[in-house]
This record gives structure tokens, sequence and C-alpha cells, in this order.
């Protein structure tokens, strides 16, 4: 049955096999190769994009024209806009991190299965909801929190915790993006938490041996302090 490979997507959890195997006739699988763009930012919003492998990282352009990374998505997950409603943009860009396997609900379809399907209609509603708050809180951060700061967040969200210790598996120069900042910063910062004791660096990969020790080693000034309540408050 074609609707099983669509069970590991955690965003389509809870759907019932007869509402994943209407998905499954009318998604469109498409293979792209790390460092391709996936969609432009501003352009039309062309469907719901679901991650059945890889990472695709989302981005948007700074009118002085440097690339700010909002967000990671990996396996399981989706992105881009709300194509539920005629006339909507992609808020950001998204770009193959590796190279990636993605499943695409078409506008089109996404809008009339949402007519005949209430349920569906939710669940999509949600995520997108979801990722759209997400994205306008990490769209925040980058104006509010230091850069050491955000190095630091960056290394907590991607770890991979299923390994001891975990391991963060980003370049110097795709932890910048994700940080909004340069490659010399991030190296720089790094350099000053291995010599701590709290991380370890390898080609490609950073190891976090002191989870708690790390964290705490955030710069607590008064943008982080705030941005830190109001997450605590939504």
């Amino acid at each position: 049955m074609r609707w099983r490979r669509f069970q590991a997507i955690s965003a389509l959890a809870g759907l019932s096999p007869d509402c994943l195997e209407r998905l499954a006739q009318v998604m469109v699988r498409r293979e792209v190769a790390a460092g391709e763009i996936i969609f432009l930012e501003g352009n039309p919003a062309h469907g719901i994009w679901f991650i059945a492998k890889g990472r695709v990282r989302i981005i948007r352009h700074s009118t002085s024209g440097r690339i700010q990374a909002m967000c990671m998505a990996s396996a399981g997950k989706c992105f881009g806009g709300c194509p539920l409603f005629d006339g909507e943009i992609n808020p950001a860009s998204a770009q193959a991190v590796d190279d990636v396997t993605l499943l695409i609900l078409p506008a089109a379809e996404s809008q009339r299965l949402t007519r005949t399907d209430p349920h569906l209609a939710r669940v999509l509603l949600t995520v997108l909801s979801q990722r759209l708050a997400h994205l306008a809180r990490l769209s925040e951060g980058l104006g509010t929190q230091t850069v050491a700061c955000r190095i630091v967040d960056c290394l907590l969200a991607y770890a991979d915790h299923a390994q001891s210790p975990p391991v963060v598996l980003l370049t110097h120069d795709k932890l910048a993006i994700l940080a909004g900042t340069t490659r010399e910063v991030v190296s720089r910062h790094l350099a000053r938490l291995e010599a701590n004791g709290l991380v370890r660096l390898g080609q490609g990969r950073v190891v976090l041996l002191e989870i708690e020790a790390l964290s705490a080693s955030r710069p607590m000034d008064a943008a982080c302090v705030a941005a830190q309540i109001r997450r605590a408050r939504e």
C-alpha cells in the first residue's frame, strides 16, 4: 500500500490510512541534490513540501543581501508557504542541505482535498500555522539575541541526541548561515567552547561533551533573557 511510506512523516501523524492513501494518489516525488534551491522567497507557493529523506534549510535574504537561515527541517517534517489559499507566496526560500527526497502536495490538490475532507484541512492548517509561527519567532530572535547565544542555540537544536554524546553534523559554514553570522565568528566561538571542554570539534561535526554546561554558557544578556521570557509565555 502506497500510504505506508507516509507513516514516517510526523506532520501527517493522526491521519487515517484512507486519508493517507488519497494523499499518496496525488503527491509528487522529487529528488533534489545537496545545495540546490528548491524554491525562492516571494514566488507563488505551488504546494506543501514533505521531507522523506535528508535535510532542508529555510533561508531569507535581508535588505542588505545577507543570507539569514531561519531553521533546518529534517526528514518527517514539512515546509513551504500556505497554498490552501489562492495567491499565497513563499515566505522564505528553501535549499537542500543534503541530497533530499521530497513529497509534494500540489496547491490545486491540497485545496480540493481540504474542501472534501475537513479533518485533513484541520491537520494541514495546524501544521502550516505552526511552521509560520516558528519562522516568525526565529526571525525575531535574529534581531534580539547575541551571536554567541544563537550559535549555542543552533548546536543544541540540531544535535542528534540519539548518539552519546550528542553530535551536530554541520560544518562551520552551515552553522554560520543558521546563526546569521560569518564562518570566522563561528570558528572562534567553537574554539573557545572546545578550550573549555564543552565540545570536541571534528571534520563536519561538533560533539557536545557537556550539554548542561553548554546550555549554561549561553550569554545571559538582556536580549537573551527577554527572548527566553517571550518563548516561555507562548
